[in-house]
């Protein structure tokens, strides 16, 4: 545009004048008479117009012109030629002096306007320079600088951008240009000529007023901005290569030497204060890089006290604020058995969930880099082929990843990203993974500490365990494993199952939990071979698994849905395989190979100790049979020497009741005896009968017995006789008779007689145990198992004091006022003779349970 006016300027000028002197001609022609003499005065305003407007020749020029022509009027008719030449003389004197005057003034106009011009360009170059050396912020300066230049030069627009030497590469930076594609996302290739390259190339303004064809920039390079003509302003310090400033007119322009004066002052100025504030913010990074390593430092040396976590967060956060190009950062720690990176740490994500999301471990940048050990920088995921987009567009455009190392083992990643491209730069690169050694440490750090705290913490559960492995039941025992495991150690759900040596099955004996105790009360059991406790007994092989849905032989219990972890452990006394410990996890916790280490201990410990409860028990039951045996030893002395007496006894009384006998016999011969007195003789003679039946009795129960004395008995008749002898009585006492008689009851080899005697006094005490009333209840049943025929005597009354129930069958232990006490001991004498057993017991619901056992086969004779 200033090259059009600059043509059109003399055209202007010499139109003026021209327009003044055809004004003048027309004045003089039509005044001639009136301005008779003084015509050519009217044309010493077109001269000194034109001397005004171009300069001493010029007006020097116009006075000739108008002189002749002045000159040319007077000589006509009635002109005088002496006022002619005078009149020239002034038109020529006048030229030049206005030319002179006009001249002077343009000067002086022209300086005053550069001068301003001047200032104005310094003044805002020093503000701009000002503005660069004060800024906080790098990325919002350049943007502004672009604005700033574009009015600083009155260019169309301003491009700026960066050289990174080490990449050997144009990084676009800011514009004021309104483009398709944002600049910061164009790529300039080396293999292909731009303005900042062929500028930075040659160390000087580089001025392209035909953009399209200039051998500074490749065709198809400058096809993708809106310029016609660009100067491009290289950014250098000594060897030192920033960048260039590229200044861009959408029409041909041509380039004034003031403008590149201005240009080659302002990239000089501008690239000076750019490196003071490059060095400024490289030392106020560096400043802050080491204040937060302090920070970071006393943190790694307080992770006890601060918490892993804490730790972390600061590291990321670090990493954010110390990598200017940084939106969002995320540490990851390895999941080497999942192939799994699980997010730690994370900031700067808007959805929170985005960030800590896991990610499968594969050739992506975080796989490469731990594979390779090195830190790689991502410039741009939409070019770089190391990349690969899985899934949905991501919404980052760089991305840094170094991996966090320690030793030979790769603990995780940490990485940052950004939405602009070509965010992060060489020294960041080995900032982060400075801060990832840091990460590094405090992994590790927490990682001891927890594994001492661990191993203190299973110290103590062991010692706890093994003090409180003391109880000798084997019930007790496993409550107690259980219950201590659950406790000392945090598990879900504990559970012992032992095998059931009829079956081989497994049956849930302590669990702990309310779903445990549940399980146990519905005597949960589980098929040999079956699920993970089944795979466990037949391998005989310790067996744990943190995903029971991946493992084909689990079987998922309904009542625990959420499990998520189970580990099994054989529990074996040697080669002997005695049962299971089962632990089971939610899905928060996992098992390690060292707890499965401490719950074999464990396992071993229980074993040792249900060992000792079995010797316990065992030992016990010897004992207790040893006490009934020298028990039985006793009472059977007892009641052989109370045999003998009753023997003897019974022997005394028979002679003398024989001779009442045969006296009430021949008196009730006798004649003369009242009706009343023969009524009394009849009642004591058959009281004598019943006594000497009663004394035949006593000696035939005392009697040793032969096998041919036994005979088929059915019990279910004897208790059908029994129940008619005492109908009278239950009525009288208001006791309600039910017999639950076995239809398929075989018969016992018995004697009658002395069965029928002992279920006698069995319901007999039984009515007595009721005066106020009840239900006297007689049942017998079949047992094939052992050969036996069982009668059961159960009734509802007050029950048998606890104090006497271990003696119940002792000789002269009773608890009634009236009793003698040795009923239930010949009952039990009549039984042991019969090879049977007998038992008495306290009924939950209440009352008293007798029982008898009497075997099928034929009982040995005592003779034999």
């Amino acid at each position: 545009m200033s090259m059009n006016v600059n043509a059109q300027a003399p055209l202007v000028k010499w139109g003026i004048v021209a327009s003044l002197t055809i004004l003048c001609l027309l004045a003089a022609s039509l005044f001639r008479e009136p301005l008779e003499g003084f015509a050519g005065i009217l044309s010493v305003l077109p001269v000194i117009a034109a001397g005004w407007l171009f300069d001493f020749y010029g007006g020097i020029l116009a006075g000739i012109i108008a002189s002749f022509l002045t000159f040319f009027l007077v000589s006509l008719p009635g002109g005088s030629s002496t006022s002619g030449l005078i009149a020239s003389f002034f038109l020529i004197l006048a030229g030049a002096v206005s030319g002179a005057a006009g001249g002077r003034e343009r000067k002086r106009v022209q300086a005053e306007q550069q001068l301003r011009s001047r200032e104005r360009f310094l003044s805002l170059l020093n503000n701009i320079t000002h503005a660069i050396i004060t800024s906080k912020d790098f990325n919002a300066l350049i943007q502004q600088l672009a604005h700033e230049l574009a009015d600083l030069t009155k260019a169309d627009d301003c491009y700026i951008s960066r050289w990174d030497e080490e990449a050997d590469e144009v990084i676009p930076l800011a514009t004021t240009a309104r483009l398709s594609i944002p600049y910061q996302e164009h790529r300039f290739p080396k293999d292909k000529k731009n303005l900042t390259r062929s500028a930075l190339e040659s160390e000087r303004i580089l001025l392209a007023e035909d953009l399209q064809n200039s051998p500074h920039v490749s065709a198809d390079v400058a096809n993708q901005f809106p310029v016609k003509s660009a100067a491009a302003i290289p950014l250098i310090v000594g060897k030192i290569k920033i960048g260039a400033i590229i200044l861009a007119y959408k029409e041909s322009h041509q380039f004034t030497e003031e403008e590149v004066g201005n240009a080659s002052q302002a990239g000089d100025q501008i690239a000076l204060a750019l490196w003071n504030a490059q060095r400024d913010f490289e030392l106020q990074k560096r400043l802050r890089e080491t204040d937060t390593m302090t920070r970071i430092a006393r943190a790694l040396s307080e992770t006890e006290r601060i918490g892993l976590n804490n730790v972390l967060e600061l590291i990321v956060t670090s990493a954010k604020e110390l990598i200017p190009g940084a939106e969002q950062a995320v540490i990851h720690s390895l999941d080497a058995e999942n192939d799994l990176l699980i997010p730690e740490a994370v900031v700067g994500f808007t959805d929170v969930w985005a960030g800590k999301a896991k990610m499968r471990l594969g050739k992506g940048i975080a796989g490469q880099a731990i594979a390779s050990g090195e830190t790689i920088n991502v410039t741009d995921v939409q070019t770089d082929s190391r990349f690969i987009q899985l899934g949905d567009p991501v919404q980052f455009r760089s991305l840094m990843v170094t991996p966090i190392i320690s030793g030979e083992k790769t603990l995780g990643t940490i990485s940052v990203q950004s939405k602009q491209p070509h965010a992060f730069s060489q020294g960041e690169t080995n900032l982060l993974r400075t801060l990832g050694i840091n990460a590094a440490i405090a992994i590790e750090n927490a990682r001891l500490l927890e594994s001492t705290q661990q191993a203190l913490r299973e110290t103590n559960a062991l010692y706890r365990i093994n003090r409180g492995l003391l109880a000798l039941n084997a019930q007790e025992l496993l409550d107690d494993a259980v219950d201590l495991l659950e406790k000392n150690l945090g598990y879900h759900l504990v559970q012992v199952y032992l095998i059931d040596p009829r079956t081989g099955d497994f049956i849930l004996k302590a669990s702990s939990g309310e779903t445990g105790q549940t399980l146990k009360e519905l005597s949960h059991h589980i098929k040999a071979g079956a699920g993970i406790i089944g795979h466990v007994a037949e391998t005989q092989e310790p067996f744990f698994t943190n995903d029971v849905q991946q493992v084909i032989f689990h079987i998922k219990n309904p009542l625990r849905p959420e499990i998520r972890s189970e580990m099994a452990v054989p529990i074996k006394a040697g080669e002997q395989l005695l049962g299971i410990l089962d632990i089971q996890q939610a899905e928060t916790k996992n098992f390690t190979p060292r707890e499965l280490q401490l719950i074999i201990i464990v396992a071993d410990q229980l074993a040792a100790s249900l060992q000792k409860a079995d010797l316990y028990e065992t030992l016990q039951k010897s004992l207790q049979q040893e006490k009934a045996m020298r028990n039985q030893l006793v009472q059977n002395e007892r009641l052989a020497i109370m045999g003998r007496l009753l023997a003897s006894v019974s022997h005394e009384l028979n002679n003398p009741l024989q001779a009442i006998q045969n006296a009430l016999f021949l008196l009730r011969e006798e004649r003369g005896i009242s009706e009343q007195g023969r009524n009394d003789l009849e009642i004591v003679l058959s009281e004598s009968e019943r006594m000497a039946g009663m004394i035949d009795r006593l000696r035939t129960t005392y009697r040793p017995t032969q096998t041919e004395d036994f005979q088929p008995t059915y019990l279910n008749n004897i208790i059908e006789d029994v129940y008619a002898l005492i109908a009278t009585h239950l009525r009288k006492y208001e006791v309600a008779f039910e017999f639950l008689p076995d239809p398929n009851l075989p018969v016992v080899q018995a004697l009658p007689d002395q069965i029928r005697q002992v279920a006698l006094n069995l319901l007999m005490n039984a009515v007595e145990a009721m005066p106020t009333g009840g239900t006297l209840t007689a049942q017998t049943v079949y047992l094939p198992e052992t050969k036996e025929a069982l009668l059961a005597v159960t009734d509802t009354g007050f029950g048998i004091p606890p104090s006497i129930l271990p003696f119940i069958f002792d000789p002269f232990i009773t608890n009634k006022k009236r009793g003698t006490g040795i009923g239930l001991t010949i009952s039990h004498d009549i039984v042991v003779k019969h090879n049977g057993r007998i038992a008495a017991e306290n009924n939950p619901q209440g009352g008293a349970i007798f029982k008898v056992w009497l075997p099928i086969q034929p009982a040995a004779s005592e003779g034999e």
